[in-house]
């Protein structure tokens, strides 16, 4: 009984960890189903361990499925608790957010957020103009965690781009040029 408790706890802990892999932000932005801006009206939650309820309006939207005015008509969305691995999404009432978000069991989930007051027009300009989800971004994953700097990814095809050792995780895009080829660039200070 003891074995199968121990076996439990090796397990399900590491697979609830927060595990850091790096990103560029049009990764984060590409992987939600909506990015927006949002006023935080009103935070609630019955237990903060596990979750919060924010009303919201929404301001501006950059990335939608489907038709824009449903994202502009959100007034919930969900946040993680207390008890989250990778900490609680507690977000400021009365403050304005760059929200991504996807749809889960019904219900709007914080995949990620920024607070407005850290968002500068170039991020707005690269979010709204120069990501291209299209594109698939590639990181050179062997090189970041085994510190070898002599492994090469193979070079990108015209869907491509590698994401160049020396990158700025949110000034980096990856958009197609007027050829069709996915290309590298940057725009905004270098965070």
């Amino acid at each position: 009984m003891i074995s199968a408790g121990i076996l439990v706890l090796f397990i399900v802990i590491p697979s609830e960890t927060c595990i850091w892999i790096p990103t560029v932000e049009q990764q984060d932005f590409c992987s939600a189903q909506y990015v927006f801006g949002a006023d935080i009206l009103n935070r609630s939650s019955e237990n903060e361990m596990f979750g919060f309820v924010y009303n919201i309006r929404v301001a501006d939207v950059y990335r939608y499925n489907g038709i824009k005015d449903i994202v502009k008509g959100f007034k919930t969305i969900y946040g993680e608790g207390r008890a989250n691995s990778c900490g609680p999404q507690l977000l400021d009432v009365n403050s304005s957010y760059i929200l991504y978000a996807t749809e889960r069991e019904g219900e709007l989930q914080i995949d990620d957020y920024r607070q407005m007051q850290y968002v500068e027009k170039d991020d707005i300009d690269r979010m709204s103009q120069m990501y291209d989800c299209s594109c698939e971004v590639r990181f050179n994953y062997i090189a970041v965690q085994t510190n070898n700097a002599d492994f090469q990814l193979n070079p990108p095809t015209t869907d491509q781009c590698n994401v160049p050792s020396d990158y700025c995780r949110r000034s980096f895009y990856c958009k197609r040029n007027p050829t069709g080829s996915c290309v590298v660039g940057n725009h905004g200070n270098c965070y």
